[in-house]
């Protein structure tokens, strides 16, 4: 599913403008990217049952500064939507190996319309008496849609030039992301059925931007024309990034019953809460 989103947004791409390093927009699309990085959020279930639950991970405001990044860094993006980044979640061991799978369904929730596939494999083994390892491989996959340029609001506040008197703005952010984690699990609190881990990766993200903003004649001249001349905005933007990532967390299971969250990091991006519960099923290997 991976592979193919990323063949089918190839024609697209010839027509879009990848942005430069220095470029103010590429740090706010890489700080959104990071919220939907596909992390593990615990140890596999020993067992080898399947986990069925969901995972959330919060998102920090982005301040007004660090939002003035159109235009050239005049313009705020409204990019302050939603509190929080859900996502469905599935897990089934194989032995040392498991996979793993989430989704974001196309719910609109906050103004924000998304639908994002995840999977990861991984591959658990041991390190000693009261150690454990995981080296994991992710990806994901999808787009979400909201008004990031120009919101509703926006195009009801007179002073901002670029968007009073249009329509909302339809923009689409489309994600592709891979990473590389390693997990070490300290397994000397087996009896309370806590599991400490702390984990470091690498991951490669691209992002693309697509804006679709309209402000007609007819709607221009409501007012004066040379205070808010139409405009028609389709930009194809895309941002590359590599960077690493380091966790700490923990897992909490009784029974079917498992939690689990962890300390995010993302350096030149975020530092996040993220937690993740499930229900087993079956009775395992």
């Amino acid at each position: 599913m991976l592979i193919a989103a990323a063949g089918a947004s190839t024609l697209a791409a010839q027509q879009r403008r990848t942005l430069d390093a220095g470029d103010p927009q590429i740090q706010l699309m890489g700080y959104y990217a990071a919220t939907m990085q596909f992390g593990a959020i615990g140890m596999p279930d020993r067992a080898g049952r399947l986990e069925l639950g969901g995972a959330m991970t919060l998102i920090p405001s982005v301040s007004l500064a660090d939002r003035t990044v159109g235009f050239g860094g005049t313009k705020p993006e409204d990019s302050n939507l939603c509190p929080v980044y859900p996502r469905l979640t599935a897990a089934k061991g194989f032995g040392a190996l498991s996979v793993d799978a989430g989704w974001t369904p196309p719910v609109t929730v906050c103004g924000v319309k998304a639908n994002i596939v995840s999977l990861a494999l991984g591959y658990r083994f041991k390190m000693g008496t009261t150690w454990g390892g995981q080296v994991r491989l992710s990806g994901l996959a999808g787009h979400l849609d909201a008004s990031i340029t120009c919101s509703a609001a926006d195009t009801a506040t007179a002073t901002n030039n670029t968007c009073y008197l249009g329509s909302p703005s339809a923009d689409r952010v489309a994600p592709l992301a891979f990473a590389a984690d390693f997990a070490a699990a300290w397994q000397g609190w087996r009896t309370r059925h806590i599991e400490p881990y702390v984990s470091a990766g690498v991951r490669y993200e691209r992002i693309d931007f697509d804006v679709n903003y309209t402000r007609t004649d007819a709607q221009a001249q409501t007012v004066l024309p040379q205070v808010v001349p139409p405009l028609d905005d389709h930009n194809r933007l895309r941002a590359t990034l590599s960077r690493i990532q380091l966790a700490a967390g923990a897992s909490w299971g009784v029974g079917r019953l498992k939690l689990g969250g962890e300390l995010f990091y993302a350096p030149g991006a975020m530092v996040t809460l993220r937690g993740r519960a499930s229900f087993a099923i079956g009775r395992g290997e």
